[in-house]
């Protein structure tokens, strides 16, 4: 299963949901096959993920520090199974690409963009939070076809 995290730029939610997504699954049996990657919607390649994305992701002993931010193309569209969007405006804007509803998941995560450490530890926490829904019905998914 490919899943790809989408946000706006590709610097600070998708990459911190990307890097708890695969700190939580590398020993886990049942998900550790899932191929993770992150996307933004309007940015540029090549950007490093923020700084203060970096150093929060380190409290909790997930590394983003060789992120580089990729923009979501064609190909993503068509080879990704599962797009874990940090807005329903994201996801509106997959939809509208013609990516079937049943394809997309939301987190509903606000933007730290521009924030202080406080707001990235916030938005880390919520994305963690938020994330355990999702590995709960992934788990559930991949428990089914054994």
């Amino acid at each position: 299963m490919n899943l790809l995290f989408v946000c706006t730029g590709n610097t600070c939610r998708s990459p911190m949901a990307e890097g708890i997504f695969r700190n939580r699954i590398k020993n886990d049996d049942l998900l550790s096959d899932i191929h993770v990657s992150s996307a933004g919607l309007m940015t540029s390649n090549g950007n490093y993920a923020s700084k203060n994305a970096v150093e929060v992701c380190h409290e909790h002993g997930v590394d983003i520090s060789s992120h580089r931010s990729r923009i979501l193309t064609a190909d993503m569209l068509s080879s990704t199974d599962l797009f874990v969007c940090m807005t329903f405006s994201h996801a509106d804007i997959l939809m509208r690409a013609n990516v079937p509803k049943n394809k997309i998941y939301v987190l509903e995560v606000n933007d730290p963009y521009g924030g202080d450490m406080d707001i990235y530890r916030q938005c880390y926490e919520e994305i963690e939070k938020k994330l355990v829904t999702l590995f709960d019905l992934l788990r559930k998914h991949y428990g089914n076809e054994l």
